[in-house]
C-alpha cells in the first residue's frame, strides 16, 4: 500500500511522470477544522497505547524548510516549491478528499536567518503561513526566538491562526510569541460525517550550549511529560521532528503511542522510512519543493491498518493560488526596497573589477557590439526590476554579468547600485572576462568564466525548461547571430 515518488532532478524524469501523474488524477481540497465532543480514549492495549475503541480515518499535507524564501527553489533542475504552488497543492489534495479529515501541518525551519527585525523576510513568512491554512508548525529554537523579535517590534501580532508548537521549549505566557506545547483538535471532513480527534506534538534539536539559557526539556523529558496527555485526547497522535533518522527509529520503539512521525530536514529528499511497529514515519522534501501527503486508516484499537504517503514535486504544472501568488508578489517588492536600502548603505567594494564591459568590445567588434545592445540581454535587468527582483541573487545570475558563485564580489557583480555597468547580460557573459584579451587580443583567446566560443549548453544554463520553456536553440541563436 506504500506509494513513493520522489523529486525531479533528484531520482529522475520517469519518477517525476509517474509523480506529475499521481498529482493530476488524486490531488484535491476541502477540511474544515470544528470542535467536537470527540472523547478522549479509554483503552490501553499491552504496548501502551490508549484508543477511542472508534476507527478512523486522516488525511495530512506537509511541508517545511521555506528558510524565508516564499519562491520557488532553485535547487533542483526545473526549480520546485514555492507558497503559492504548494497553496495550490493543499487546497487540491483537499477537495479529492472531502469525507476525510485534514490535517495541514509544517515541519518548521520556515524563517530567514537574519536578526534584523528590519528586514521583511520573515514578516512575510509569517503571513505567507497564514494564508496556507497550516494547523500547526514545528518551531524550533531560531525561529520562535525570530518570532518573538517581531513580536515585541509589533511587526506581527501574538494571535494567529496558525499554532506555533515547541513541545521541548517553556515559554513564560507573558512572552512576546507563546509556543504551545501540543496541539489537540477535533478536525471534521467538508461533508461533517467523519471527525477524527487529533494531537500534535513538535520536536526540534537544540544547538549546543543554547538549552541552559532556553528553558529546554530533552527529547524524552518533552514526550514523558506530554505525550501521555495528548494521547489521552486523541485518536491519533502526530509528532513533528527535526532529528536524525536513527534518532526517529528509537523515538518511535520508545514511544508507541506516537502513530505518525513526520520529520523535517533541510536535506530531506521526501522519503518514508520503514514502519516500526505501529508507527509510520516519513520526511518533507528540503526547501519546500514537494508536499508531502499522507492517508492514514486505523481500526478501534488504535492500530493503523492503512496508510499511502506520496510526495508530489511542485513545479510549474501547478497554477499559483491567487491569494498566495499576490502575498509573494508584495514580498518581493518590499523586499527589493528594503534590498536597495541596504545596498546603497554598504560600503564600495575596493575589488579591481576583472571585466572590461560591453564598450570595450566595441572598437573590435563593432558589429557584434550592435546586435548585443539591440537584444533583450543587454536591458535583462529591466526585467528583474519589473518584478522587483533586481536584489533576487537567484535570478541575478541570469540576468547580469559576473553574479557566479566564483565571480560574486570578486571582481564581478555586487549589485545594481554599486556595479550598474554589469547588470546587463553582456558579451562577457557568454563568452568569459575580456581584460587579458583586450590587453593582448591576439595571444588571449580566453577568459575567466563561461566558453569563449558558447554552445547551445551554455545557452541552457539559463534557458532552462522552467524559465524558458519555448527555447530552441537554432531559433534563438537566430536573433543574436554574430562572429
Amino acid at each position: 500500500m506504500k506509494l513513493k515518488y520522489v523529486l525531479y532532478g533528484i531520482f529522475g524524469i520517469s519518477l517525476l511522470f509517474a509523480g506529475t501523474a499521481f498529482y493530476l488524477t488524486f490531488l484535491g481540497d476541502g477540511a474544515d477544522e470544528s470542535s467536537s465532543s470527540t472523547p478522549a480514549r479509554v483503552s490501553v492495549d499491552d504496548q501502551g497505547k490508549t484508543s477511542s475503541g472508534k476507527a478512523g480515518k486522516l488525511g495530512i499535507a506537509y511541508a517545511g524548510d521555506l528558510m524565508g524564501s516564499l519562491k520557488p527553489c532553485n535547487c533542483t533542475d526545473p526549480p520546485a516549491g514555492g507558497v503559492a504552488r504548494r497553496a495550490r497543492a493543499i487546497s487540491d489534495f483537499k477537495r479529492q478528499r472531502q469525507n476525510i479529515p485534514i490535517l495541514v501541518a509544517d515541519t518548521g525551519n520556515a524563517m530567514k536567518q537574519t536578526d534584523n527585525k528590519e528586514d521583511p523576510a520573515n514578516r512575510w513568512v509569517v503571513e505567507a503561513l497564514e494564508a496556507l491554512g497550516n494547523d500547526v508548525i514545528n518551531t524550533n529554537l531560531g525561529d520562535l526566538r525570530r518570532l518573538e523579535r517581531l513580536a515585541q517590534a509589533g511587526r506581527i501580532g501574538r494571535n494567529l491562526k496558525n499554532s506555533y508548537v515547541a513541545t521541548m521549549l517553556e515559554t513564560e505566557s507573558t512572552s512576546p510569541f507563546p509556543v504551545k506545547p501540543f496541539w489537540v483538535k477535533s478536525i471534521r471532513s467538508e461533508t461533517g460525517d467523519v471527525e477524527a480527534k487529533v494531537g500534535v506534538l513538535a520536536i526540534a534539536s537544540i544547538p549546543a550550549g543554547a538549552a541552559s539559557t532556553a528553558n529546554a526539556l530533552s527529547v524524552d523529558m518533552a514526550l514523558k511529560r506530554y505525550l501521555p496527555e495528548v494521547d489521552a485526547q486523541s485518536d491519533i497522535v502526530v509528532l513533528l521532528t527535526r532529528t536524525q533518522e536513527e534518532e526517529l527509529k528509537r523515538i518511535a520503539q520508545a514511544y508507541p503511542a506516537v502513530d505518525v512521525i513526520i520529520n523535517g530536514n533541510s536535506t530531506g529528499e521526501g522519503r518514508e522510512f520503514p514502519k516500526i511497529g505501529n508507527t509510520v514515519m516519513v520526511e518533507s522534501a528540503r526547501q519546500g519543493i514537494g508536499l508531502g501527503m499522507l492517508d492514514l486508516e486505523w481500526d478501534s484499537e488504535g492500530h493503523i491498518t492503512q496508510y499511502k504517503n506520496q510526495t508530489v514535486p511542485l513545479l510549474s504544472i501547478l497554477s499559483d493560488l491567487p491569494e498566495l501568488a499576490q502575498i509573494v508578489a508584495k514580498a518581493e517588492q518590499e523586499a527589493a526596497a528594503y534590498a536597495e536600502i541596504e545596498a546603497k548603505k554598504s560600503p564600495t567594494t575596493k575589488v579591481k573589477s576583472v571585466y572590461g564591459g560591453p564598450l570595450s568590445c566595441k572598437p573590435c567588434h563593432q558589429d557584434a557590439y550592435n546586435i548585443w545592445a539591440k537584444s533583450r540581454h543587454a536591458k535583462a535587468i529591466e526585467t528583474l526590476k519589473a518584478k522587483s527582483s533586481q536584489y533576487d541573487d537567484a535570478c541575478l545570475v541570469c540576468h547580469v554579468t559576473g553574479a557566479m558563485a566564483m565571480l560574486r564580489n570578486k571582481g564581478g557583480f555586487v549589485n545594481v547600485v554599486q556595479t550598474p555597468e554589469l547588470a546587463a547580460v553582456t558579451c562577457e557573459a557568454c563568452h568569459g572576462t575580456s581584460l587579458t584579451h583586450n590587453a593582448a587580443p591576439k595571444e588571449v583567446k580566453t577568459g575567466l568564466g563561461i566558453e569563449p566560443r558558447p554552445t547551445e549548453q551554455t545557452c541552457k544554463r539559463c534557458h532552462n525548461k522552467e524559465y524558458s520553456p519555448n527555447f530552441v536553440y537554432k531559433d534563438y541563436w537566430s536573433k543574436i547571430a554574430h562572429k
